[in-house]
This record gives structure tokens, C-alpha cells and sequence, in this order.
């Protein structure tokens, strides 16, 4: 368990497990590592075999009181052959989140940037041979498209095999408990806590900004999946249902995020997980991790 002060925002990181992946995974960035090697090494990569450490975590913000879940990872056992790391996990991710000091029956909201498995799993979890939704006093906020996008009766849905199963065991048992609240991209979920759209990774994929006390916060999800993202956002670790809009969804964040001087925090960056963005030098923005 790890807690990140930002201004007067504190925000609790439950982890659910880690991989590492080659940098070469991102696409060609020879010329990137020799411009940013100062930075990259050793936190965003490890000098020894240029492998990153990707992690699979959650968000819990309280505001004033308002507790909100961000991106309640993979969930355990999942039928989700195609990506081994996540099939039939048995994580002790509610321990984890317990240890927080807050519980699940604590939480007012549930948002999940998309919905992709390692995005949406806790929303779920078994209980006698059904899924019941792991937040039972929450709201659970779903982007319309993103629901269309994921359900097999949509018309025009179009499967991919490292999602299959998850509406069922992770969405539709929320929907049936009558905890969704489907909303449009730019939804406000509480005062100074606002959905708004990102999409490219995924069709209805979208961001949690958090204004609270002139501190601003952006939860992004997988617009980013690597800070060498932020300097091209051309790389792409794959995935996405619209590479191109993927890209522009990156620039518009990160001019948003730089001339704001906001903060934020992507899902599966490694430590300290959150950080700015300073304005394009020869052409290109940065990256600069918390605390530096």
C-alpha cells in the first residue's frame, strides 16, 4: 500500500501485481533513450536489459469525505487466457485495499477510465458461485459507448480475445444490481470531479479530472502507458481500438496537462506512479515524476 500527497489531495494506490516489458515493446526508441537517458534510468527502465516495470493498480480518492475507486484492476479468478499474467489470479487485492483504511462498503463511487479486464475485474467479485459487486453502497460510473463497446448483444460488437468474458463477469452483474449509472463522456461525478473524453484506446475510454482546493488531478488511464509516451506520443504499446485518435487523445492531454500545471496519474506507471508535464522542448513535452 502506498499513499501519494498532492496539495491538500491524498490518494491510496492498491497494487495488484507487476510485469516487466521491453522498452522495444513501444516501438523504436533508440533515439529516445539517448535523448532522455538522464531521466529515464534507472525508474522508467532498467539500464542493465532497457525492460520497464508495468504495474496493475487502483485508485482511491477521498473529497471531502467522497470516496472514489479509480480503475478497480484485474480481479481474481478470471478466465482470461490471453493475457496469462491476469488468468485465474488469487491476489490478495481486498487486503490490500482493507489496509488502506477504508473498505468496500466505504465507497460512494466506482469509475473505470474503460473497459478493459485489468480496468473493471474488482468491480466484481465471487460469492458462492455468482459475481456480486464488490462495492455494494457504490455508484458505479460506465461511459455510454464504452458499454456499448464491451457488450456482446451490442449491434456491431467487435470481440477481442484478451476481453472476452469480462462484461459478463465484471459489468453486466453490476448493471442487474442496479449500481450503474451509464453516463455520457463529460459527466461530473461530484462537485470538482468531472468524466471527461480521451477515447482512442478504447471507443468510449475517458479521464477523471479532480479540482479540489486549486489542486487539479488527472487520472488517466491508458491514454498512457509509459512516460516516453509523453515525449512521443506516437509510441504505442498496442491495443487500441483507434491508434490515430490514441495519438491525438495524447497531445491534447498533454498541452491540457502542461499548460494547467495540473497533475496526474496514468494507471500503470512504475514509482512514484503520478507527476507533471512541462512544456515542449525542441518539439517535445516531459515527463517529470513527483517529487522532482
Amino acid at each position: 500500500m502506498r499513499l501519494i500527497r498532492i496539495g491538500d489531495i491524498s490518494i491510496a494506490r492498491v497494487w495488484e501485481s507487476s510485469i516487466r516489458l521491453p522498452l522495444s515493446q513501444l516501438g523504436p526508441v533508440d533515439e529516445l533513450i539517448a535523448c532522455h537517458r538522464d531521466w529515464l534510468y534507472p525508474r522508467f527502465a532498467d539500464l542493465s536489459d532497457d525492460m520497464f516495470e508495468f504495474n496493475w493498480q487502483s485508485w482511491i480518492i477521498d473529497v471531502d469525505g467522497f470516496v472514489i475507486v479509480i480503475d478497480p484492476c484485474a480481479g481474481n479468478g478470471r478466465e482470461r487466457p490471453a493475457i496469462q499474467p491476469l488468468h485465474r489470479l488469487d491476489l490478495p487485492w481486498l487486503e490490500r485495499f482493507s489496509a488502506t483504511g477504508y473498505t468496500p462498503e466505504r465507497v460512494d463511487a466506482v469509475f473505470c477510465t474503460h473497459l478493459h479486464c485489468d480496468h473493471c475485474g474488482w468491480n466484481t467479485r465471487q460469492i458462492d458461485g455468482r459475481w456480486v459487486p464488490t462495492f455494494p453502497n457504490a455508484r458505479y460510473y460506465f461511459v455510454d459507448a464504452e458499454v456499448r463497446r464491451w457488450d456482446p448483444d451490442a449491434p456491431g460488437y467487435r470481440e477481442v480475445d484478451y476481453n472476452a468474458n469480462v462484461f459478463d463477469d465484471s459489468i453486466r452483474p453490476v448493471l442487474e444490481a442496479g449500481l450503474a449509472a451509464i453516463v455520457p463522456a463529460d459527466h461530473m461525478i461530484a462537485p470538482g470531479v468531472r468524466i471527461q473524453p480521451a477515447h482512442g484506446h478504447s471507443d468510449g475510454h475517458c479521464v477523471l479530472r479532480v479540482d479540489y482546493r486549486g489542486t487539479r488531478l488527472w487520472f488517466t488511464g491508458d491514454a498512457f502507458h509509459h512516460p516516453l509516451q509523453v515525449s512521443d506520443t506516437a509510441l504505442n504499446l498496442g491495443g487500441d481500438d483507434d491508434p490515430a485518435l490514441a495519438i491525438a487523445t495524447r497531445e491534447r492531454l498533454c498541452s491540457t496537462i502542461a499548460s494547467e500545471g495540473s497533475y496526474f496519474i496514468p494507471a500503470h506507471f512504475a514509482a512514484p506512479h503520478a507527476g507533471r508535464i512541462i512544456g515542449a522542448q525542441e518539439g517535445r513535452f516531459r515527463f517529470v515524476p513527483l517529487g522532482y
